[in-house]
């Protein structure tokens, strides 16, 4: 048997292989094992609000950036970018934004598309938890290898049509990037630096690419959990 065939045949043993490790795993499977890897179940649905605050770097430039949630579809998010401050929020039905950016001082209703992902993305629980309930179609796309990890890759379709591609750690089972299709290409988010915050695992650093182009990154300084909040916040009234 010369060296090609050697190859070949070492080559066809660790598909195999990998086959047989993705095969070995059903998509509920790897679905559990992230849910425990974040904390539980229980734990998870037992958070009511969470406030976080983190620090932004996008084009050279840095802002501070404040989110609030609350369940069981409430968001706001502030970007403070020198003396202006940029806020998004959907108070659990209409989305809204006042961009000073643009000369709005003032709440504008977000409409079209925009606020379609608005509504989808607003859910409390990541989508894993109740992708079945969702009307989510999730599937094992595979084992596949990112830098030194070996990832499972599954494969979500929601109830619009929008595919995102997440991949699970085959060691930890938690998220390590996540890859969303859109119009303009596929927009990445790369997850790191997991640390318990409560008994929670949250990633403090996430990186953001477009079409494989770094646009930003967030570095997490503080996650609290079940902090009291004021619906009225959610609200375009204030």
């Amino acid at each position: 048997m010369n060296r090609r065939t050697l190859a070949g045949v070492a080559s066809a043993l660790v598909l195999l292989a990998s086959a047989s490790l993705a095969s070995a795993q059903s998509v509920d499977e790897l679905v559990a094992k992230n849910i425990l890897a974040k904390g539980g179940l229980e734990k998870l649905q037992s958070v009511q609000t969470v406030k976080q605050t983190s620090r932004l770097t996008m084009q050279g430039s840095e802002a501070t950036v404040t989110v609030y949630g609350k369940r069981p579809n409430l968001v706001r998010q502030e970007i403070k970018l020198g003396d202006k401050t940029i806020v998004h929020a959907f108070d659990g039905t209409t989305p809204w934004i006042v961009n000073p950016l643009t000369g709005a001082t003032t709440p504008v209703v977000v409409t079209g598309p925009q606020a379609d992902v608005t509504r989808e993305l607003s859910n409390f629980d990541s989508p894993l938890m109740d992708y079945k309930t969702r009307g989510y179609k999730v599937d094992l796309v595979g084992q596949e290898t990112l830098g030194a990890r070996k990832v499972f890759h599954l494969k979500m379709v929601d109830k619009r049509n929008q595919t995102q591609h997440l991949y699970l750690d085959a060691e930890t089972g938690l998220e390590t990037k996540i890859v969303f299709d859109t119009e303009s290409g596929p927009m990445a988010q790369e997850l790191s630096d997991y640390r318990d915050v409560e008994g929670i695992k949250v990633p403090f650093v996430v990186k953001t690419s477009m079409n494989g182009i770094g646009q930003s990154e967030i570095k997490i300084d503080k996650v609290e959990f079940n902090v009291k909040i004021d619906d009225a916040l959610f609200k375009m009234t204030r």
